[in-house]
């Protein structure tokens, strides 16, 4: 794969209907300023896992479990399309 931005992932992310990629947008902007949604990544999985700091979430509606269980799904979906390839 090659490396994409954490917006550029996140907007993919968004396109396949991931309802939680404007959080982690959110997320980034408000932990990291609007020049980490440029940092590039190289996979998705890197954006969720690196991007911001997930205990520093919305506790009531996202915190660690939440995004541990999400960058968990998305890391099998890579694993299950290099597989493939």
């Amino acid at each position: 794969m090659k490396n994409k931005t954490a917006k550029q992932w996140l907007e993919i992310a968004r396109a396949n209907g991931a309802n939680w990629a404007d959080q982690a947008l959110s997320n980034i902007e408000m932990q990291s300023g609007d020049s980490a949604i440029e940092k590039p990544y190289s996979s998705l999985s890197s954006t969720v896992k690196c991007g911001f700091l997930w205990l520093e979430t919305d506790k009531y509606t996202q915190g660690h479990k939440y995004w541990r269980d999400i960058y968990g799904s998305i890391l099998d979906s890579e694993k299950s399309i290099k597989r493939t390839e």
